[in-house]
């Protein structure tokens, strides 16, 4: 009767186990990416659900600026305060045709 040799890999070293077919190890760096994800995040929200959540913010969390420049106009992507305290625009180069 042949017997088999079976190596016991032990909690710590799970690390080194080969993937298998059902199941897939988890690097430590993976893990580590998925802690910031939200509880119920999506991957494929619409625009229109993007738009409630950021409306949703509060003014202090909400840092995005949204433009819908008319033909000439430019497009707003940041504001800012200069120097003297002064809000400034950050703007396309070239106005929308």
């Amino acid at each position: 009767m042949a017997r088999e040799v079976v190596e016991v890999i032990t909690p710590s070293d799970l690390d080194g186990l080969p993937d298998g077919t059902t199941r897939k190890a988890m690097s430590g760096t993976e893990k580590t990416k998925l802690t910031g994800i939200e509880d119920n995040a999506k991957d494929d929200q619409t625009g229109a659900e993007m738009q409630t959540a950021i409306v949703g913010l509060a003014d202090a969390d909400r840092v995005l600026v949204g433009s819908e420049p008319l033909t000439g106009e430019k497009k707003i992507y940041g504001i800012h305060r200069n120097a003297a305290g002064n809000l400034e625009l950050d703007a396309e180069d070239t106005a929308e045709a």
